[in-house]
């Protein structure tokens, strides 16, 4: 047995019970150091959020005339509700019972996106208005009637038509208190202020929230990259795309190729922090020339790691095992280190395969800092700069062995 099957069977099988098992977005999991909670500093004095009441009827007509956003990018999936807990939200209204608070984020243009409380909005004008729901949300939906109510039993079966009058008006004059984030916020705060509204039911994730915080082309061009067949067939089409999972892997990547080499971060930057700064400082205000440029590299980057790392590209295993999860340190790291070799080096390294493998496993068994800069708090910089660092160290050893 040689030292690569010695290898093989010592640290890769050791490794293997540890059984590494997916997340909800479909990649290896993490252990964050602090929890996972986003975090990024932001100067809480420049918070500008009013408060005003606001009336049902004033709501449908911005909805009416596109100043109120049912379908932002951070909140896709609108009427999630059945219709029996939708038909228990209208009882409570005509029952007079205040509704919870609701959230809207204020652009340049003054127009509203929901921010919190879309599910509850999305049922007052499903029930009152659903001709004007399904135009602005693209969606079929036929009017819906009352059904498992409590305590107004006689409406049971009843549409907002077939309502008596002070019941109608019970809906149309209601007034909801509504907090809005004024469009001067600055960016940092609105990311913060957004990610402490979703703590409970199913908080945003960063990326969603990066969606709504910078609106732009920069969105679909990531989008594009994202939904390409050479990124999908590598990851093997395990990395989920509801929430945005692709949308945030590809822009890790993105970020860190604009850093040139050594594609080193800032000491103590967090993930939020850096890919928000990349996306409001450069991906904003890129033209179609500087995509095309990331286009390309991002398509060299996946066949070159493909060419080394074949099937087990982005993993944490190798030829002749079974494939562990994709990583997230692991993608943004390989894509960079092996997009960066020039072609004799590249080709060096297509030889070396089973060198590489060797020397990957040794890292990762043997050197704490390399293995632990892709479980935990994997986002900030000094675990980036470490994976960056390792794999570099693996191509120089394996290529010139």
């Amino acid at each position: 047995m040689n030292s690569t099957e010695k290898l093989n069977t010592s640290a890769v099988m050791a490794d293997e019970a540890k059984v590494i098992a997916e997340d909800d977005d479909g990649l290896e999991g993490e252990e964050e150091e602090h929890a996972s909670e986003i975090e990024v500093p932001f100067d809480p004095t420049k918070i500008d959020i009013i408060v005003k009441p606001m009336s049902i009827g004033s709501l449908e007509d911005r909805l009416d005339n596109s100043e109120l956003d049912l379908t932002p990018d951070f909140q896709r999936q609108a009427n999630l509700w059945d219709i029996k807990r939708k038909s228990r939200l209208i009882e409570s209204i005509l029952l007079r019972i205040p509704l919870p608070s609701f959230y809207f984020s204020e652009n340049l243009d003054g127009v509203y996106a929901v921010v919190d409380g879309l599910q509850r909005l999305c049922t007052i004008f499903h029930f009152k208005n659903e001709v004007l729901l399904n135009k602005v949300t693209g969606t079929a939906l036929a009017s819906f009637k009352l059904e498992g109510l409590e305590y107004i039993r006689e409406l049971e079966g009843l549409t907002f038509k077939d309502l008596d009058r002070k019941f109608q008006r019970r809906i149309a004059e209601l007034e909801i208190t509504a907090n809005i984030i004024r469009a001067n916020t600055p960016a940092a705060v609105k990311f913060n202020v957004f990610a402490r509204l979703n703590q409970g039911g199913m908080p945003l994730k960063a990326q969603e929230i990066r969606n709504a915080i910078f609106p732009g082309e920069w969105r679909n061009q990531l989008q594009r990259l994202a939904k390409n067949n050479k990124f999908i067939e590598a990851t093997d089409h395990r990395v989920r795309t509801n929430r945005q999972q692709d949308m945030e892997l590809v822009l890790r990547y993105v970020a860190l190729w604009l850093l040139n080499e050594p594609y080193s971060r800032l000491a103590n930057q967090t993930l939020d922090e850096f890919l928000n700064d990349t996306v409001e400082k450069k991906l904003f205000h890129w033209n179609s020339n500087e995509w095309k440029q990331a286009e390309r590299a991002f398509y060299h980057a996946i066949d070159a790691v493909l060419r080394v790392r074949g099937d087990h590209a982005f993993r944490k295993s190798v030829s002749g095992r079974h494939k562990s999860p994709i990583n997230r340190g692991l993608f943004e790291a390989e894509l960079i280190v092996f997009g960066s070799l020039d072609e004799d080096t590249l080709a060096r390294a297509e030889t070396q395969k089973s060198k590489i493998e060797e020397l990957f496993l040794n890292e990762l068994n043997g050197n704490t800092t390399f293995s632990r800069s892709l479980l935990y708090g994997t986002g900030y910089s000094e675990k980036s700069n470490a994976r960056i660092k390792g794999w570099k160290n693996i191509i120089t050893e394996a290529v010139h062995a």
